[in-house]
């Protein structure tokens, strides 16, 4: 059984360029010689193009799409072919394809504890808003890197919500030690490409301009005396109502105010190396 390429249909070509993406077709005229060929064999019918093929006049264009369509009883098969810019493939393995990144923002909510002027954000009577803690609209960038993998990698296990520990590149942008923080990871369905497996791959950086060090209001309830912990008490001897601003060593500030207030620093996320993952370097 032998599927033969007879020519290529010149009238099948075809071009298009949007919005900067160049995209093409061709398309070619096939015979089989016994009516037991399948879209298989004639697809595979030495001559025609095979995903990730470069199209001869741009080589920047990779084949994506083979189409086998039996328009004749069982002899005559028209096979077109479809090209792309948008992505760089390799034929011999898929793992090397371009990475791809997209870029986007997320919302989220951030205690606010100074205005626009660094001015503290007060109640009338001086003290902070506490119940409830006034918070705004914040956003970091998200970066959404896709890859294909031979293999399942075993640091999803281990750099799950782990910061860079080093400066990095991402997509051309330069991120400082500790700003970018990578998540939400996930692996696509084994595929097959010229009999190479492979498995699509994803995951997001959250990038936060201001790190991811959490930084709480140094406050309670309760002060060290000694080592132990006491109920603070106001001026009249009774127990605090509202969390009393603290040193930053467990005592009760001297002279609390939005000027002399502490604020706590814990490395909430682990770091590690993060350019053996793709797209990040």
């Amino acid at each position: 059984m032998t599927a033969t390429v007879k020519d290529e249909i010149a009238g099948a070509r075809t071009a298009k360029n949007t919005r900067g993406t160049r995209s093409y077709t061709r398309a070619w005229r096939v015979i089989s010689d016994a009516q037991a060929d399948d879209a298989y064999t004639v697809g595979s019918a030495a001559g025609l193009p095979s995903i990730g093929t470069t199209h001869p006049s741009d080589a920047a264009a990779y084949c994506f799409d083979l189409d086998v369509q039996n328009d004749e009883p069982w002899t005559g098969w028209t096979v077109t072919a479809s090209y792309s810019d948008e992505r760089t493939i390799d034929a011999a393995d898929p793992t090397n394809d371009e990475v791809l990144i997209d870029w986007s923002s997320e919302i989220y909510q951030e205690v606010v504890y100074f205005d626009t002027s660094g001015n503290a954000v007060l109640n009338s009577a001086g003290d902070y808003f506490v119940d409830p803690v006034p918070t705004r609209d914040a956003t970091h960038l998200v970066a959404r890197i896709r890859a294909n993998v031979s293999s399942v990698p075993s640091y999803i296990l281990s750099l799950q919500n782990t910061l860079n520990n080093g400066a990095v590149t991402i997509g051309g942008l330069a991120v400082a030690t500790g700003l970018a923080r990578v998540c939400r990871f996930q692996i696509g369905s084994r595929q097959l490409r010229n009999a190479v497996t492979f498995y699509p791959f994803s995951f997001e950086v959250h990038i936060h301009a201001d790190g991811w060090v959490l930084q709480p209001l140094d406050c309670g309830f309760r002060k060290l005396v000694s080592g132990s912990l006491e109920q603070i008490k106001d001026g009249n001897g009774d127990e605090v109502t509202q969390p009393a601003l603290l040193d930053g060593s467990g005592g009760v500030l001297a002279s609390p105010g939005p000027a002399t207030a502490v604020f706590g620093s814990f490395n909430i996320y682990p770091s590690a190396d993060l350019t053996t993952m793709p797209g990040i370097s």
